[in-house]
């Protein structure tokens, strides 16, 4: 039996696109360009552990974006990561309730790390 396969998948879409001469469209980081509030955008980061740290390191690396707020509602997982930052002289919202975050003006976006069973009902609300 013949079982189509992800990789083949792939191989066979990118053979076929470049047998036409259709080039695949690569990722581009999208840039966006921020108006007042410092020429910033602030990001609040939902969920802390494992994925949520890596947020945090990947957003503060970015130009033009300040993590300026985090939600957990373990209390030792939320003071770890605002203690990281306090250590590289950054200063940040601390909340256990994301929809605290949600309710903020001071907020352009919101980055859901959280367990799967919390993405939906952030998303929602």
């Amino acid at each position: 039996m013949n079982r189509m396969t992800r990789r083949r998948f792939m191989h066979r879409s990118a053979s076929v696109a470049l047998g036409t001469g259709v080039a695949l469209a690569a990722p581009v980081p999208v840039r966006a360009r921020p108006q007042g509030a410092n020429d910033a955008i602030r990001v609040a980061v939902a969920g802390l552990n494992n994925q949520g740290a890596n947020h945090i390191r990947w957003f503060g690396a970015l130009d033009g974006v300040r993590v300026v707020a985090l939600c957990d509602p373990d209390p030792a997982v939320l003071n770890r990561e605002v203690e990281k930052l306090k250590a590289q002289n950054l200063s940040v919202r601390a909340e256990h309730d994301v929809r605290r975050l949600l309710e903020s003006e001071d907020i352009d976006a919101l980055v859901i790390a959280a367990p799967n069973h919390w993405h939906a009902l952030m998303a929602v609300w």
